[in-house]
């Protein structure tokens, strides 16, 4: 039995009339009284009391008509289903960002925008080191990563790459810093002597192998009192007077008393973040994030 059959029977059985029925279907009479007769013989019982005057359904036929119209709603639902799918309008979307991306409006823009647009799209969202994030989007377990590479850092050419955000590294320093009120840049060779709170090199995150580069070219190894991988624990630390450290200015919204933020004045301190996704996959869900994101205004 195929669903042209079921809609066959649903017309007659709301109809209660055949004549009706074949023109609400655009077919003859004959041929569908013999697709119910087919249908009945099939299931082996009588679906519909037939006399001269009128169609009645029997307690069976009640029972099919029930069943009829699920299938054919399940039928339609799975094609629209498909179709969306196929669309980018449903499904999920797999995201991993670096810990200061969440900070960054026109990430929070984007996201919030594309949920209004795609509220049946389920959003999977995982925060992970900048390396990590490249593994897997490579390997396609995760759709889109938000990365803030080191200056350094070459991508695989896999990769697509969009920037998406671009602001500056800065010092952070104690409240009772001798430096920490001064105006204007600070020079990085000025924090020589400080001791700093880091992540632990090789930690996967790229701007802090980019603060090491920048002391190497300032002619010194930055001392480090303490390690700490949270951006959050690392600024509580210097409000403590445990060290200073240099971080994003995304960080800033990250509301730490007792820290103050100081510009610096050295070379390849600027600090882009990029959205990366591998063009060697297919996801039309991805295709529309990535449409989104980029008709928002990039900062």
């Amino acid at each position: 039995m195929d669903l042209r059959q079921f809609r066959y029977f649903v017309a007659v059985a709301e109809e209660l009339h055949f004549t009706r029925a074949a023109a609400r279907l655009n077919i003859g009479q004959p041929p569908l009284s013999l697709q119910i007769q087919v249908i009945e013989r099939e299931l082996g019982v009588t679906l519909l009391k037939r006399t001269r005057r009128n169609v009645e359904l029997t307690p069976a036929g009640h029972l099919f008509l029930q069943e009829a119209r699920l299938a054919l709603l399940q039928a339609e639902r799975a094609v629209q289903t498909v179709t969306r799918a196929a669309k980018g309008e449903m499904g999920t979307l797999r995201l991993s960002f670096i810990t200061s991306v969440p900070l960054v409006e026109v990430f929070t823009g984007a996201v919030r925008a594309f949920r209004v647009a795609s509220p049946d799209v389920h959003l999977e969202l995982k925060s992970y080191a900048s390396v990590k994030i490249i593994d897997d989007v490579l390997l396609g377990t995760v759709d889109v990563g938000f990365t803030r590479p080191s200056i350094t850092t070459v991508l695989p050419s896999t990769l697509e790459i969009l920037p998406v955000y671009e602001d500056n590294l800065m010092a952070v320093l104690p409240i009772d810093h001798p430096l920490a009120s001064g105006t204007g840049p600070l020079p990085i060779s000025a924090l020589k002597d400080d001791k700093f709170v880091l992540r632990p090199r090789g930690s996967g995150t790229g701007f802090y192998e980019q603060v090491f580069d920048i002391c190497a070219e300032a002619g010194f190894y930055p001392q480090i009192v303490q390690e700490a991988v949270e951006a959050t624990t690392t600024l509580g630390l210097v409000a403590a007077g445990v060290g200073i450290t240099i971080a994003p200015e995304a960080l800033r919204t990250i509301n730490v008393h007792g820290v103050v933020w100081r510009e610096l004045a050295d070379a390849n301190v600027t600090s882009r973040i990029y959205l990366i996704y591998n063009r060697n996959n297919t996801n039309p869900i991805r295709e529309r994030f990535v449409e989104g994101f980029r008709k928002l205004e990039l900062k």
